[in-house]
């Protein structure tokens, strides 16, 4: 049987290959390159959990990790500095401990969820979140940290000033706990929270801005420091830009561990000007 014209134009144009899509609907698309791994946080599985979730448990580690500094502050009652910093430190260890024992008992694939570099390229990814941390610094401080000032100063009519957040006037081992406290403890507290569980929550149920207020809002929250009014407001606006521009660092690295060595650089450099100053 001879196929009608008909026939043998339709199987022609089938057996021509089909173009290409655009970049944006291509399968390609959120690769570092054509047949290249997956890179942003796109190529990766959503979060399993929910905000109200990862914020429950947060809070409960929270009180956890209060409670567990009792018997530190009643130890160190003579030195209130020591006693805050190592307090600090013990509790911010023990809401690591009940993040991730939480994650891995009931969120086992969370290590996959949240990203770690492919073997080969941890170094790669921890010297591009160096360089991010140290234009990160200056960023928050001279740019964001002056603009917030000033218009602070604007609107309560005295100059806001950052309130204190490490004595620089400390003993050996007070230096020694506040150094691990902020080169280690802090940024891998605060980051797996407030970008790992918090903004991945939101971000891949609400979308990406939702995502990046509600985690700028919470970090914001945890730098909150009894002072007057506008230094507190001060502190809390730059973290909260801190806190945004952290999670669009981990949005288009597609791995916690950049906005953490970010944030380790960051703090390096703080302390570094609180103990050279002071």
């Amino acid at each position: 049987m001879v196929p009608e014209p008909e026939d043998r134009e339709r199987a022609a144009l089938m057996s021509e290959p089909i173009p290409p899509r655009p970049d944006a609907m291509h399968p390609t698309a959120g690769t570092a390159a054509a047949g290249g791994p997956p890179t942003g946080l796109g190529a990766r599985p959503t979060a399993t959990w929910s905000w109200w979730e990862g914020t429950a448990v947060y809070v409960i580690s929270f009180i956890v990790g209060g409670l567990a500094t009792v018997p530190i502050l009643s130890l160190l009652r003579g030195d209130e500095d020591l006693a805050t910093i190592a307090s600090t430190t013990a509790a911010a260890i023990a809401i690591i401990a009940i993040l991730i024992g939480w994650l891995s008992n009931a969120h086992r694939s969370w290590r996959n969820i949240l990203g770690f570099p492919p073997r080969g390229g941890w170094r790669r990814e921890v010297l591009t979140s160096i360089g991010f941390g140290l234009l990160l610094y200056p960023a928050m401080v001279f740019v964001v940290g002056i603009v917030v000032a000033l218009i602070l100063q604007v609107v309560s009519g005295e100059t806001a000033q950052a309130p204190e957040q490490v004595a620089p006037d400390q003993s050996a081992v007070g230096i020694a706990i506040t150094a691990l406290y902020a080169l280690a403890v802090a940024p891998l507290h605060e980051e797996l929270f407030f970008r790992g569980i918090l903004f991945r929550a939101v971000r891949d149920r609400y979308g990406l801005v939702r995502g990046l207020l509600s985690t700028g809002f919470g970090f914001a929250l945890i730098h909150y420091l009894d002072a007057p009014w506008q230094d507190a407001l001060l502190l809390m606006g730059v973290m909260f830009f801190n806190g945004i521009v952290l999670a669009w660092w981990y949005e288009r690295r597609g791995t916690i561990v950049a906005p953490i060595v970010a944030h380790v650089v960051f703090n390096v450099i703080g302390l570094s000007l609180i103990f050279a100053l002071g």
